[in-house]
């Protein structure tokens, strides 16, 4: 018995010589961050596998534990990093598992028990489709080696979506890409788009195949050229209630 409450990391399935330094203090700091950096002291790291070892005091086991327990349910960064860790080595290592440990007053290895097992395997992703529309300004085409040609769009929350379409649409695109640019109009495409569900509820698009499009003028341009044509009349056409009007019968005279 020992007066120290101990917490462990341990890989088993691959020894800590085939760990580099970096990487094991990268773990062993996302331990900790886990655990609770305060009130938490560096014992040893051993091979044997690959272990690290942290301790405190013994009345602070149950905080530490809760804490990690926390820590787990939330799905902290810091597990997520030791995850990313364990599954690299995974593709050199087929055998690697990894362990967290503990207990109140352990004197020795035998002594610790399982408190969790790190599962570093990432679950498959809940793909989905559905029918979709996108509305936003043309920033860049690149057309495909293959038979589909893929366009950039900003959206209003300038996010960028990635537009894949198959060449006839694209080709019906080609004349007004002139307006799309020069005036700075806007492009809706519809068409399905492929999503991922992730963690806490966010989905991420994946792709987007358009099958269809329709061009949006940019009025406000067009209407602030108008205003300034008419501010810098020569003429006196901006003391006409029709200035419009009259410089067409000019222009036509």
């Amino acid at each position: 018995m020992t007066d120290k409450s101990t917490f462990v990391l341990k890989l088993s399935g691959i020894d800590l010589s085939d760990i580099t330094a970096g990487d094991m203090a990268r773990m062993l700091a996302n331990f900790c961050k886990l655990l609770g950096s305060e009130e938490l002291y560096l014992d040893s790291i051993y091979s044997g596998s690959a272990v690290a070892k942290v301790y405190t005091d013994r009345e602070l086991y149950i905080p530490k534990l809760d804490k990690l327990n926390q820590s787990i349910a939330a799905n902290h960064l810091a597990l997520d990093e030791i995850q990313s860790v364990v599954r690299r080595y995974a593709k050199n290592f087929s055998g690697i598992d990894a362990n967290i440990l503990a207990s109140r007053t352990a004197s020795n290895d035998d002594e610790l028990e399982q408190i969790y097992h790190i599962d570093y395997r990432k679950a498959a992703a809940h793909v989905f489709e559905q029918n979709e529309t996108f509305v936003g300004k043309l920033l860049k085409p690149a057309h495909g080696k293959d038979e589909t040609d893929h366009f950039t769009i900003l959206l209003a929350n300038e996010n960028r979506v990635s537009v894949e379409m198959n060449k006839n649409l694209s080709f019906e695109i080609a004349p007004f890409l002139e307006a799309l640019w020069r005036h700075e109009s806007l492009i809706k495409f519809s068409g399905l788009a492929k999503y991922e569900h992730q963690d806490n509820y966010k989905i991420k698009l994946k792709c987007f195949n358009a099958s269809s499009f329709k061009v949006i003028p940019n009025t406000m341009t067009a209407k602030l050229w108008m205003k300034e044509f008419v501010d810098m009349g020569e003429s006196g056409w901006q003391k006409e209630e029709e200035p419009i009007k009259n410089w067409l019968k000019e222009r036509h005279s």
